[in-house]
């Protein structure tokens, strides 16, 4: 599956909700977002734990008989399962499991207040229901989990509420009930306000691929337009520009002067005559079929480039005289084998180059191989053509053809 099959821009553009997405990209926004939702539910599970603990004591003062019930329920059994949920939570787990543990950590809690607070009396009962209620109604806030799972863990203490409402010591029933309708439509409210948080960092989270997207595309277009600027259109060689900017590269990483660097000028012979006699449109076919032959002779980590015109700069790193000679040889040969037919002739054209060449020597610059290797050419041209010829300045001169 595609990034655009699971990442439509229809889902990232439209006010869709967690359930209307595919299962792919439900799991990707469970993976950004697991570390601050278990975060936050981590912290509320923390602060529950040490509050129940506390909540020991404060059974024992208000009626000294809890203190027994409260050990074995709120020590053992409420820290248990709070601890168990801490636990849990340390890694990420389904969306289910998610859920459960909110139903789980409700029921434990509103049991916990409604078998501590009938132990304790009238007074005592309809209090700590309403804690565990409101204790509730702050999980909910901090549990990031679905709004089905937060709508169901809401109803079962809400149920629970009312279940001991009504077998429980309760002094005013209807009055308690009334009360207990009030504190549930409140939870009712921070579920509806979790539900809008929710909602919010799914936005956000869409609007984070919608951005790095864009990024992404933005990126890939501005390195296709820094390709085309360095290439020529025709040929799909480098650029002048571009082969210039990679040599003034080779030079600054190349810190012994005596880098072994040859220097190629090319240029197709009597190429004017080509172009006035068959057209500009042979001309183009037999640039192109030039540009070809010296790309497939020359090494990768090699510059090839059109310098202008009829006219090409071919870089040879990491040689000697011999080598360069030889490559400079072969491309010439390669190039001498082409065959132009013109279009509603028979005409067969002959295509040859003339080759200069200039070998680096001490701290000489580009544009000094360069000025020698276009000397080398001229001379190449005076002598007859279709050959090439090795700048005095090097070991070896005149023509090797």
């Amino acid at each position: 599956m595609t990034d655009r099959d699971m990442l439509p821009d229809a889902l990232l553009t439209h006010d869709s909700l967690q359930s209307d997405t595919p299962h792919e990209f439900a799991a990707v926004y469970d993976r950004y977002s697991w570390a601050a939702h278990s975060l936050k539910a981590r912290s509320w599970l923390q602060a529950a734990l040490v509050f129940n603990i506390l909540l020991i004591s404060f059974d024992y003062l208000v009626s000294p008989t809890l203190l027994v019930a409260s050990l074995i329920v709120r020590g053992l059994i409420g820290t248990s399962v709070l601890l168990g949920a801490y636990i849990l939570w340390g890694r990420q787990q389904a969306r289910w499991v998610q859920g459960m543990t909110m139903i789980v950590v409700s029921v434990t809690i509103m049991l916990e207040a409604g078998f501590l607070g009938a132990m304790g009396g009238v007074f005592l009962f309809e209090r700590y229901l309403t804690a565990g209620l409101f204790t509730v109604a702050t999980a909910v806030l901090f549990f990031p989990i679905e709004f089905k799972w937060t709508i169901v863990a809401v109803t079962v203490a809400a149920a629970l509420q009312l279940l001991m409402l009504a077998i429980g010591p309760v002094s005013e029933p209807l009055t308690a009930i009334i009360v207990s309708c009030f504190y549930c439509s409140a939870i009712a409210s921070f579920a509806t306000t979790r539900r809008a948080t929710i909602r919010s960092q799914w936005k956000s989270f869409k609007s984070k691929i919608r951005e790095l997207r864009d990024q992404e595309a933005l990126a890939q277009l501005n390195a296709e337009l820094k390709l085309v600027a360095n290439l020529d259109p025709l040929t799909g060689l480098q650029n002048r520009r571009s082969a210039h900017d990679d040599m003034e590269k080779i030079w600054s990483e190349a810190t012994d002067k005596n880098t072994s660097i040859a220097f190629l000028m090319l240029d197709i012979d009597d190429f004017k005559k080509i172009n006035d006699t068959c057209g500009h449109a042979v001309g183009d076919e037999c640039i192109k079929n030039v540009a070809s032959r010296i790309s497939d002779i020359v090494r990768d980590d090699d510059i090839v480039s059109r310098h202008g015109g009829e006219e090409f700069l071919v870089v040879l790193t990491k040689t000697n005289v011999t080598n360069a000679i030889t490559v400079a040889e072969r491309i010439r040969e390669c190039i001498e084998a082409i065959r132009l037919v013109t279009q509603g002739d028979d005409t067969v054209l002959r295509v040859t180059v003339s080759i200069g060449l200039a070998f680096r020597v001490g701290a000489e610059t580009p544009q000094m191989l360069i000025n020698r290797a276009d000397e080398a050419l001229y001379l190449a041209k005076h002598k007859g053509k279709n050959q090439t010829v090795v700048s005095p300045s090097s070991d070896s001169t005149g023509p090797v053809s």
